[in-house]
């Protein structure tokens, strides 16, 4: 793999598209206590959002690389010219607006689902990602980034994947907690990359939440918002809807150890310690998604006839 195919690879940030895989359950999970799900639309949901996701991060990799063209060194330690990252950079935006074009026209088919109600959508998540990732001040360069984010994986994504589901039903409850749990998980995932970046976003000027504050502030979010989850996931309203209540109990538990962890070493310097609060993070998500995928699964009506169809 030469080092150009590792550069959009590591651009894309695979690790990131579990964030956009779990906005998408929760949604599903929320819509399997709204009525059920169908597998068609639930596919194409999935489809959009990864894919829509990857051409974002390359653009902001693109955008990255315009503002920062200076002479650095690639992933194996060789130095790369102006004109290497230049080429790099048109690369990105090339690949970036390709994959956009296939994230459309697959949003295309979502509008067969839900009508106008899915280019009102379109039209928000655009408008969303483009002051997000461009305009005059992007605001994924700025401390306010996090909010974006729970927005995006929060209400914007599981409301819309509720609503290609079943846009007739009125049960918004379930969409609301579901909203609130993935939009807190996926701001803390958030907090912990930007940990992981912390050294790299200070010399480059851009002021997240951690570099603004430091990981001694954000940590005091991060285990708020685990407090937060962990209570909708005890308390058990009829919106949550686990198979069982020691589901909810067990994940929580999970989520307060494990964040208390994460705190006690937040205030650190992060060289030391930022790998292992990732992966820490991505764990919590990975097996909230685990959860929702096997009760999503289970809704389906004679699942194992349709996979075998389907196959």
């Amino acid at each position: 793999m030469n080092s150009l195919t590792r550069t959009l690879i590591k651009t894309s940030h695979p690790t990131s598209l579990i964030l956009s895989v779990g906005a998408i359950n929760a949604g599903l999970t929320a819509s399997v206590i709204r009525g059920g799900i169908t597998f068609l639309p639930a596919l194409m949901t999935f489809l959009f959002a990864v894919l829509l996701q990857i051409s974002g991060n390359l653009y902001h990799g693109y955008k990255y690389l315009s503002h920062h063209n200076n002479s650095k060194f690639d992933n194996n330690g060789k130095r790369t010219s102006r004109s290497e990252n230049a080429s790099r950079a048109i690369l990105m935006k090339i690949v970036a607006n390709a994959i956009a074009i296939l994230a459309l026209t697959t949003g295309d088919a979502l509008f067969s689902f839900v009508g106008w109600l899915g280019l009102a959508y379109l039209v928000v998540i655009v408008t969303i990602l483009f002051f997000y990732f461009d305009g005059p001040h992007p605001i994924v360069n700025t401390k306010w980034s996090l909010l974006v984010t729970f927005i995006l994986f929060g209400p914007v994504a599981v409301s819309g994947t509720a609503i290609v589901q079943m846009p007739e039903s009125t049960e918004w409850l379930p969409v609301v907690v579901y909203s609130l749990i993935n939009g807190i998980m996926a701001v803390n995932a958030h907090i912990s990359i930007q940990y992981l970046h912390y050294h790299e976003d200070k010399a480059s000027g851009i002021e997240t939440l951690v570099t603004a504050k430091g990981g001694s502030f954000a940590r005091f979010i991060y285990l708020a918002d685990a407090i937060i989850v962990s209570a909708i996931l005890i308390i058990r309203p009829s919106a949550v809807e686990f198979v069982s209540p020691w589901v909810g109990i067990v994940l929580a538990l999970i989520l307060i150890i494990s964040s208390i962890w994460v705190f006690t070493h937040m205030h650190r310097d992060p060289t030391n310690v930022s790998r292992l609060i990732r992966s820490v993070t991505l764990l919590q998500y990975v097996i909230l998604i685990l959860v929702l995928l096997c009760i999503n699964l289970y809704a389906f009506d004679d699942f194992q006839i349709n996979l075998i169809r389907l196959i």
